[in-house]
């Protein structure tokens, strides 16, 4: 039995292969000896990669796409009149040749798909208004739905509606409209009143709707491993997908089915983000056959559970000259080592944001070889410098394009040449992390009254013990549009800079002052009538001169702001019961 899927599956998986089998060999040549004694060689070594291990996962991965290789290549061969087993399940997903043979076949949309996409819309909207309240209401689920809460969605009816409306008594209605006109309607209409009002009604409002009303969409088990195929057969104006908490539960046939319906369906996909997924070589090598033209950015967000451990293989894999990738995100991924960062910036052709913290891999020679070839384009740079010296700035001077810098856990560099920050003249962010030993020169250095950071509004200074109120004073002039302010840990700040933040930076809207703890506050008495009109968030956690009671009556005069007590704990209406309770 061939198709022109079972076709395209078969030719990807051969490519997968061949692209897995390129990385084994090059993994070959610069693994590693391993160190099983000697504790100091291990810990020199597990920043450079690759090892044994890494060896082991290629080898898995080569036999499991080789036995996909081999199922598919028995399908294809199976003549269309003998197929013994049409209903016989090919992965743990449950695909078998007869639902694979029915996606070439469809025709028109399934609206059973628009309730799973409406009960996927109700449960976000749930979730994410839980995570605004800090109450302890029960998270809603597929199970808390009851026949009432779908009254709206008429899934009895969803599927006997035909293919157009019943027509009122007048001669006119919705459906006569030009379609331009009607996609005018529905751009006044909220996203989530369109999925789970609007498009329930008939077919053809349902296809307007997926083929032009999503640009993004979220996709999670909620929905089921074949209504997302067949979800993803209409989302012809997709431009990014995030797929969340599926774990280890998606098969490899299943992901290159999926990625075969987008790649299909539209060509201007160019983002993918992926929470809470379990991320193998093999996907990755999908990615890069399936949207080597039009994706752009990958994102893979902190995993809840254990995470993958093998995340160099995925670096390596990216690493493709043939792919348009610019922007790649990998914060907080176990096994990430410079051999897989190397890879990366080495191999890929243009990189204008690279996102990699919490990964010590990263040293001045990494910085080096990204800055050399990259300093034409990258934007964003966002690092771990646990490994950098002052040298590593050297080479961030050459990309004078740079918008957003960050680099946390700094603790070998000096800040002797923290003036190179004055170069990027479209700095819009500045984040320098654990600056225990930074002298206060170097801070002075940096805000020194010769530059006006004019498009700085992001300036982030953790850890910084040595700042002073003199130099938060120079931090306000050459910052005058600054809305976001983070300095914890500066010993040595009082009320005269706190009080000068408040009165001049007119445009904060979010300021921490974590462990500062000789500021009282008591200027905070004339917010926001006096001062800080747009402020949004204040934390002054471990604060310990700023009274309880001053936080809890700014909130009462403007409950919009999120404040954060001494405790690390919100201000909010139980502070005012609590506050309520004492005076009487």
């Amino acid at each position: 039995m061939s198709s022109l899927l079972l076709d395209r599956l078969l030719l990807t998986s051969i490519n997968v292969k061949h692209r897995l089998e390129s990385l084994l060999n090059l993994c070959r040549i610069y693994e590693h000896p391993s160190w099983k004694n000697d504790d100091q060689y291990e810990e020199f070594y597990r920043f450079y990669g690759p090892d044994h291990s890494d060896i082991e996962e290629l080898e898995v991965s080569i036999v499991s796409i080789s036995s996909l290789i081999e199922n598919l290549q028995h399908e294809q061969d199976i003549d269309e009149d003998y197929q013994p087993f049409p209903d016989y399940p090919l992965c743990k997903n449950g695909w078998t040749l007869k639902e694979i043979e029915q996606l070439e076949k469809e025709k028109c949309l399934n609206l059973n798909i628009i309730n799973q996409i409406g009960l996927h819309t109700l449960n976000q909207c749930y979730e994410e208004l839980n995570e605004k309240q800090s109450s302890s209401t029960t998270k809603f689920n597929n199970e808390h739905l009851t026949s009432h809460d779908l009254n709206h969605l008429n899934t009895t009816s969803l599927s006997s509606i035909p293919n157009s409306c019943i027509s009122c008594d007048t001669n006119k209605n919705l459906l006569d409209l030009p379609t331009e006109l009607l996609l005018q309607i529905f751009s006044l209409i909220s996203p989530f009143e369109l999925i789970i009002n609007v498009a329930p009604t008939c077919r053809y409002f349902a296809n307007l709707i997926l083929n032009y009303g999503f640009s993004h969409i979220d996709l999670s088990k909620i929905v089921s491993v074949f209504d997302v195929t067949h979800l993803l057969s209409y989302l012809t104006h997709l431009r990014s997908i995030t797929f969340i908490n599926w774990e280890n539960e998606v098969s490899i046939l299943t992901w290159a089915i999926w990625f075969d319906r987008i790649a299909k369906t539209t060509s201007k996909l160019h983002t993918i983000r992926f929470q809470n997924i379990h991320i193998c070589p093999i996907l990755i090598c999908f990615i890069v056959e399936y949207f080597p033209h039009c994706l752009q950015t990958i994102i893979f967000d902190y995993q809840q559970h254990k995470g993958y451990e093998k995340f160099d293989l995925i670096l390596s894999l990216l690493a493709d000259k043939t792919i348009q990738l610019k922007c790649i995100t990998a914060s907080y991924q176990l096994g990430i080592t410079n051999f897989g960062i190397l890879q990366l910036v080495k191999n890929l052709n243009i990189i204008v944001e690279l996102n990699l913290l919490y990964i010590e891999a990263i040293n001045d020679e990494t910085v080096k070889v990204l800055c050399d070839k990259h300093n034409s384009y990258l934007e964003i740079l966002k690092i771990d410098g646990a490994q950098l010296t002052d040298k590593a700035l050297e080479y961030i001077d050459y990309c004078r394009k740079m918008k957003s810098i960050m680099i946390e856990f700094c603790t070998n560099m000096t800040g002797s040449n923290f003036h190179i920050f004055q170069n990027f003249y479209n700095l819009k962010e500045l984040c320098l992390s654990k600056l225990t030993t930074v002298p206060l020169e170097s801070f002075q250095l940096l805000f020194n009254g010769k530059h006006i950071f004019e498009h700085l509004i992001i300036l982030k200074l953790g850890e910084c013990h040595l700042i002073d109120d003199d130099c938060v004073r120079s931090i306000i002039k050459m910052c005058p549009r600054l809305i976001d302010f983070t300095c914890t840990w500066a010993y040595c700040l009082t009320d005269d800079s706190f009080n000068e933040i408040v009165i001049r930076c007119h445009h904060l809207r979010r300021l921490s002052l974590v462990g500062c703890h000789q500021i009282y506050g008591q200027i905070l008495h004339d917010v926001p009538e006096k001062y800080f009109h747009d402020i949004e968030y204040l934390n002054f956690e471990q604060c310990n001169q700023i009274e309880d009671d001053l936080l809890v009556k700014l909130y009462k005069r403007k409950k919009s702001i999120s404040i954060i007590n001494y405790y690390g704990t919100s201000v909010d209406d139980d502070d005012d019961d609590d506050d309520d309770e004492r005076n009487f």
